[in-house]
């Protein structure tokens, strides 16, 4: 029986030369070069550590992508022990290589963060457990059949998993200065002469003997390629395999399948260009220096021929994705933020107004929002499926459902979901659970416990007194019927309802009675229909609720069930003064040890998307900073 290797040297030769692609009397003639130094049991058996493999790993890249001789790569490697030195050429410029242990770990992350287990992820690509866990933690690769497939699980294209170029718009791109990727295992190389910087992502393919695509595959966009040397065979979907040699070329819409290989006795040499249709019409690619694209125009429209345009030198640009519910909007950032610590979602909304402020005004006031804009900043959530925290033009709410809508629209939108319908997101004020109904795009989010805080408040208003509750519905609101101030809920008479509003909260406000100091809101309510109302929040005189108000309907709904006017179950309906729909049910009644009846309310609506947009500042700008107008 032979005796195990050690936990330092755990792997065998005949697994490393699977692992790597070589064979094992090249890992021999490796070692009588001096260049590896496997351990060595009592037997004659040999045994590598991880270190060994990452040194053998570098050996078959520089041997593959560059061409040097066994001494000169030992000259290189020696010379720099712990990191694989930059291959350079005549030109001055690096040449880096993208290790394929770094993509195995950021689809770890992705996976992660997204909650999916790798059997789930094995299902969704078709790719065995085993083999995905070694290619996370470096030790295996991936075909490109087969990391596409995991690209598209997670919605992302291949550019964006290896990462692309940057060359600061200069149009030369010299021999050999290329940014290579050996992510797809022995026997295939890239070379990126420009990727994700343009319109079109240009490669230089090198494909040894026997190498393949390990299947078809598809993604967006359209492709050409063209032989520059060698023989290459492509099948495309429903056709026959075609053999291209020097000068042939193929064009063809990349959502077909393809596959390829090289059937040959000598290496392949491809030019491959692709094209991402995606990014075209998104703008999803890098911005050299200043200039900020357009994308491809059609017409007579004032962009016309034009795909960029100039900003300032020290011009920011952030990217926002704009959605609605039911009528009030929502921003939601969309770039990274460094600095953004702390461990909850109330520890993050307060390092963001520490070192962010600046950009809640910028993105929220005038002359890019309004008084009534309302933002969202995702976040990697530790406790829950995602995290998210809210800004407004005038401060940082706790809570905010209609906010919750939009954010869980974008997830959908942007592939963040993989297929789950059921999440979680936490909040500042409150953790809630998420329903999304993939055939209606119906959304139930699952709000905190709501309750009537108090029922008896009189308040003098224009000359008389009128009575009124407060409630707690994920935000505490003042209820009062439109009709005992004389108000008809419909859209031409909104000066006149968030007149008589301010006038309610300033009479709430001189009430010596500590209830009345939580009022976040005032709530007007109009009878519809025997489960239907008109719904109209008030924040202050000039900021309102477009949409019904979703803690808004919740606070109507435990309002009306301690009434006995509503049971759980029951779906209840608001509209807006807009025209914004909502419809809410009480989940569960308890009473809780006061006496008081507890309700935990479920919200049903839609969001929409509004627009992808890429908001700039100049930094000349006076008004960089925001302000509010009335």
């Amino acid at each position: 029986m032979l005796k195990p290797q050690n936990d330092k040297n755990p792997y065998s030769i005949g697994h490393v030369a699977k692992v790597i692609g070589v064979s094992v009397s090249t890992l021999r003639s490796w070692e009588n070069a001096g260049l590896i130094n496997p351990f060595k049991s009592a037997s004659g058996h040999r045994s590598f550590s991880s270190d060994d493999m990452d040194r053998i790993r570098t050996i078959e890249q520089m041997r593959k992508l560059s061409g040097h001789s066994l001494t000169k790569i030992k000259e290189l490697i020696d010379s720099e022990p712990d990191e694989q030195k930059p291959i350079t050429h005549d030109s001055g410029i690096e040449r880096t290589t993208v290790d394929f242990s770094k993509i195995g770990a950021r689809i770890r992350t992705m996976r992660k963060e997204s909650g999916l287990s790798l059997r789930a992820l094995s299902e969704k690509t078709d790719i065995g457990v085993s083999h995905l866990s070694m290619f996370e933690r470096g030790t295996a690769f991936l075909s490109p059949a087969r990391l596409n497939s995991v690209a598209l699980a997670f919605g992302r294209s291949l550019a964006e998993l290896l990462g692309g170029t940057h060359h600061d718009h200069v149009p030369i791109v010299r021999q050999g200065t290329g940014r290579v990727v050996g992510t797809f295992g022995p026997g295939v190389s890239v070379e990126q002469l420009t990727v994700a910087e343009k319109l079109m992502d240009v490669e230089v393919w090198t494909i040894e003997p026997g190498a393949e695509s390990d299947g078809y595959y598809s993604h967006d966009g359209e492709e050409l390629i063209y032989i520059l040397s060698g023989e290459f065979e492509i099948t495309l979907a429903g056709r026959s395999p075609a053999i291209l040699q020097p000068g042939d070329s193929a064009y063809f819409n990349s959502s077909l399948e393809h596959r390829w290989r090289n059937l040959g006795s000598d290496p392949v040499k491809v030019l491959w260009v692709n094209t991402d249709a995606a990014r075209v019409s998104a703008m999803q690619f890098d911005q050299p220096r200043n200039r900020f694209g357009l994308g491809v125009s059609h017409g007579s429209g004032l962009g016309e021929g034009t795909l960029d345009v100039q900003l300032p030198e020290g011009a920011e640009t952030f990217r926002v994705l704009e959605t609605h519910t039911a009528g009030h909007p929502t921003r939601i950032l969309i770039e990274s933020l460094p600095g953004l610590e702390g461990n909850t979602a109330t520890e993050k909304a307060r390092s963001f107004e520490k070192n962010h402020d600046h950009l809640r005004t910028l993105l929220l006031q005038e002359p890019r929002g309004h008084s009534g804009s309302f933002g969202l900043v995702p976040f990697a959530s530790k406790t829950a499926d995602f995290g998210a925290f809210f800004i407004t033009s005038y401060g940082y709410p706790e809570l905010c459902g209609h906010a919750v809508f939009g954010y869980a629209k974008a997830l959908k939108s942007m592939g963040r979901l993989n297929d789950r319908t059921e999440f979680t997101i936490e909040m500042p004020r409150a953790t809630v659970g998420v329903t999304v109904h993939p055939d209606s795009d119906q959304i139930d989010v699952a709000l905190p416990q709501a309750y009537v805080t108090a029922d008896d408040i009189s308040v003098p208003f224009r000359g008389r007194t009128v009575e009124l509750s407060i409630v707690y519905g994920g935000n505490t609101h003042a209820v009062i019927d439109a009709a005992l101030l004389g108000l008809d809920l419909n859209d031409h008479a909104l000066q006149e309802i968030l007149l008589a509003a301010d006038e309610l909260r300033s009479a709430i406000a001189e009430l010596d009675r500590p209830e009345t100091k939580l009022i976040e809101s005032v709530l007007l309510f109009q009878t519809v229909s025997k489960n239907s109302e008109r719904l109209f929040l008030s924040i202050d005189r000039n900021r309102y609720d477009r949409s019904p108000g979703v803690t808004a309907l919740a606070a109507r709904m435990v309002q009306k069930v301690v009434a006995g006017q509503l049971a759980a179950g029951q779906t209840f309906h608001a509209d807006s003064i807009f025209g914004g729909q909502l419809s809410g049910q009480i989940i569960s009644i308890a009473k809780a040890p006061e006496g008081r009846l507890v309700c935990v309310p479920k919200i049903s609506g839609r969001a929409h998307l509004n627009g992808i947009s890429t908001l700039v500042l100049e930094p000349d700008d006076p008004l960089q900073c925001g302000f509010l107008g009335s």
